[in-house]
């Protein structure tokens, strides 16, 4: 990932609409997908944070437990531990190579991760090795390549993927059983790909487009934000009910077998 994307990340993920939704929605799954393990463990979960940027989910994470966070720039750890200086263990190293293997935990999360990697096979099965049977994964990724962007050549993404992609994935990994698998954001899926389809015709029209700064970091003015924030996050309560057939980002769930 381009360096200046964490310095984006940083000044901006408190506020911005897709952060905090992303936030509340996985959040809300958690609750309910965790409820058996939070019984068994009320001391709270031991839970590692793969790729956790500046920690907007890492802050988010301790709601659960006790979090131990990892990440392969030393400009996102150091932004992490500057706005979570306790609680938190953070450490700089390669995914999925520097996994901390001789520890075990209850949770192992990647949140918009795993879409970086060249291999994404080889961290899932890394992920499971740390994970006893019973433990918890849990992934979000973007969905569908026809939602590519400057977005994503800026954040340094390799691939989107399909439900079926993801869930191929996670079996070809072995060891894991998918509790729940859905998409997410869907409610403004049609105006994302709107966006996206203009922003290919623009650079084909001026490529010089392409050097500017990632607009979907881009913090929107005060009500715009707290529109988009309220359409994206009334998701977390829609999750609970039914599984959106499209959407812009995917989420995972899974149990370690």
């Amino acid at each position: 990932m381009d360096t200046s994307m964490y310095h984006a990340f940083a000044a901006v993920e408190s506020r911005h609409w897709w952060f905090q939704g992303r936030r509340r929605i996985v959040a809300a799954l958690l609750r309910d997908q965790l409820r058996d393990v939070r019984r068994a463990k009320p001391g709270g979960l031991d839970i590692l944070d793969v790729g956790s940027g500046t920690g907007e989910m890492v802050e988010m994470l301790r709601e659960f437990g006790t979090v131990t966070a990892l990440d392969s720039s030393p400009h996102a750890i150091d932004y992490l531990r500057q706005r979570l200086p306790e609680g938190v263990s953070a450490r700089h190293g390669s995914i999925p190579e520097d996994l901390p293997r001789d520890e075990m935990f209850d949770l192992v999360t990647a949140f918009d991760v795993v879409e970086h990697l060249n291999d994404d096979l080889a961290a899932l099965r890394a992920f499971r090795q740390v994970l006893p049977t019973g433990g918890r994964m849990a992934l979000t990724v973007p969905a569908y390549q026809m939602l590519w962007s400057h977005h994503d050549v800026y954040a340094g993404h390799v691939r989107r993927y399909r439900r079926a992609q993801l869930r191929d994935l996670v079996q070809r990994a072995g060891g894991f059983q998918v509790e729940r698998l859905a998409y997410f954001n869907s409610l403004l899926f049609l105006p994302a790909l709107a966006a996206r389809s203009a922003g290919r015709w623009r650079r084909r029209v001026s490529p010089r487009v392409a050097e500017r700064v990632d607009p979907h970091l881009a913090l929107p003015s005060p009500l715009v934000n707290r529109l988009l924030l309220g359409v994206f996050s009334s998701e977390a309560g829609l999750l609970s009910r039914v599984d959106p057939p499209f959407g812009v980002s995917l989420v995972a769930l899974c149990r370690a077998c």
